[in-house]
């Protein structure tokens, strides 16, 4: 009986080794560890930041975006940082999304997918650039940008498109220099 019962000791201890030893695999080689992440003292001009930079993975993304994720998922996402941004004296919040497509490739086939339709190019934004008067579209290098009014804050007021247009132009002079993670 006793060495029935030691075998199981053994056992149960090998089966909690094995959990801990899988989930911090699982933790440690699906969230990515984040010095710097891209938008982090990023300095608009006239805006100050709001809330914390938000960083998204392939595991995550689903839980920011439900559905739409199947967007970015093929052209080999890798990461979302996103941040909110306020300028003083108006309660308009830009929302800046910077999607890290792993490669030029898959920033422009993002990009395609959301302007095949209406809006118009901006000239000197990125690789290419598109607006609809309330977003901003751009790509630059390894990464696709949208800035826009923030949908998940209830205001009177949303951003002028010269703010974020301002904002976009910071963004992509710091892609544009090869900096981020």
């Amino acid at each position: 009986m006793k060495m029935m019962f030691g075998m199981m000791k053994m056992k149960a201890v090998r089966i909690a080794s094995l959990f801990l030893i899988a989930m911090a695999a699982f933790f440690t080689g699906c969230c990515h560890k984040h010095k710097d992440p891209f938008l982090h003292g990023i300095a608009f001009e006239g805006v100050t930041q709001r809330g914390p930079i938000e960083v998204y993975n392939r595991n995550t993304l689903f839980d920011y975006m439900n559905g739409e994720a199947e967007v970015y998922l093929p052209h080999g996402f890798t990461l979302l940082y996103t941040a909110r941004y306020r300028k003083p004296g108006t309660d308009g919040v830009i929302l800046v999304e910077t999607y890290d497509m792993a490669s030029p490739a898959g920033a422009r086939e993002v990009y395609a997918e959301y302007t095949r339709k209406g809006g118009r190019t901006i000239e000197g934004i990125g690789s290419a650039a598109w607006t609809d008067s309330s977003i901003l579209l751009f790509w630059r290098n390894r990464y696709f940008f949208r800035l826009g009014p923030d949908p998940t804050i209830q205001t009177d007021s949303i951003p002028q498109l010269n703010e974020i247009v301002e904002a976009a132009q910071v963004l992509d002079k710091v892609a544009s220099q090869g900096s981020g993670p």
